[in-house]
């Protein structure tokens, strides 16, 4: 099972994330890149991700990688990679 396998709710196509917007590309694929360096481990990432999304109002799914980049800012942050 990769990182990736764990994250059912992101869109699909053929197997493979989709993305509307070029930012949320760059923002999952440095997640997926500081967590393949050591940076954090998945279950860090599930939990800064996880708060960032039960602390937002009801959402239906369009603001997921806005919750995504705000997990990862915080995460970094909280690193000292700022």
């Amino acid at each position: 099972m990769t990182p990736l396998d764990a994250i059912p709710s992101i869109p699909r196509d053929r197997g493979e994330p989709v993305f509307r917007e070029p930012w949320e590309a760059r923002a999952f694929a440095l997640a997926v890149s500081l967590h393949e360096k050591g940076v954090f481990t998945w279950p860090e990432w599930a939990e800064a991700l996880g708060g960032e999304i039960a602390a937002a109002p009801v959402d239906d799914g369009s603001h997921y990688y806005e919750h995504w980049l705000s997990a990862l800012e915080k995460l970094v942050g909280s690193k000292g990679l700022t």
